[in-house]
């Protein structure tokens, strides 16, 4: 008697549907192909490469950090015009963008009305008029429950600085 292996039959079983009349399909096949036909729009001409000769003696490198007195704000003390006070010490919010502070709420007690500010990381401070916050020595002018209105300081690169209104507004997220 002879034993029949499973695995050798199994094999064959299978590729016995792959023989047969295909003439059905290959029909199918070239009639779907003569009527449609692929439409790609030509290439657009490639622009002429123009010779860009980059002289930059005079520069400072773009691989090399820039030394501290380009990156350092410029205060003149001799002009008499608008200056920041060097002399204050910074609060911690002075280290943040405004972009990266969220005005989250208020608090208030009598006639005194306090912002709470909210720090990329996630801490939340309370802050008044009259003090300070942003890159740009920007002070609090008013906290009404809706916006926070700022006076930053920025420099106009003569050694003067001016005053630009900016805001906090609410935020519920």
């Amino acid at each position: 008697m002879v034993k029949f292996k499973p695995l050798l039959v199994a094999p064959l079983v299978f590729l016995t549907g792959c023989i047969g009349d295909h003439s059905d399909l290959e029909l199918f096949v070239t009639t779907t192909k003569a009527q449609h036909v692929a439409r790609i729009p030509p290439l657009k001409e490639t622009p002429k490469f123009e010779h860009f000769a980059y002289q930059a003696e005079l520069m400072r490198s773009p691989f090399v950090p820039p030394s501290r007195e380009l990156t350092e704000e410029v205060i003149d003390t001799s002009k008499d015009c608008l200056q920041p006070d060097l002399k204050r010490r910074k609060s911690r919010l002075e280290t943040y963008a405004l972009d990266n502070l969220r005005m989250r709420g208020t608090l208030s007690e009598d006639d005194e009305i306090w912002a709470l500010v909210e720090t990329a990381d996630s801490s939340v401070y309370r802050v008044g008029q009259g003090e300070y916050l942003g890159l740009y020595h920007g002070r609090i002018a008013k906290v009404t429950p809706k916006y926070i209105e700022i006076l930053e300081l920025i420099p106009d690169g003569s050694g003067c600085w001016a005053e630009r209104p900016s805001s906090l507004e609410l935020s519920g997220q």
